[in-house]
């Protein structure tokens, strides 16, 4: 898959970024899991059960700010 240089919406440059999860204790990159959420009971959060989460990528454009993500699995 091809990065994207230019915006879909007003034809502006893209730049490449992340999305940040907010904690307590700090902050991490935004991950994707396939599937319905399936809630951990015992532990808390959520539980993955063999999934594999995917960092997410997000690109912004410079000029309007569309935000366009995507999770690609590394080959």
């Amino acid at each position: 898959m091809t990065q994207p240089t230019t915006c879909p919406k007003c034809s502006g440059s893209m730049e490449p970024g992340l999305m940040l999860d907010r904690k307590d204790w700090g902050s991490d990159q935004v991950r994707w899991v396939g599937g319905e959420p399936t809630p951990n009971t015992f532990f808390g959060g959520m539980s993955l059960k063999g999934r594999e989460p995917l960092p997410v990528t997000t690109y912004r454009c410079e000029g309007c700010g569309y935000l366009e993500s995507f999770a690609i699995r590394a080959s």
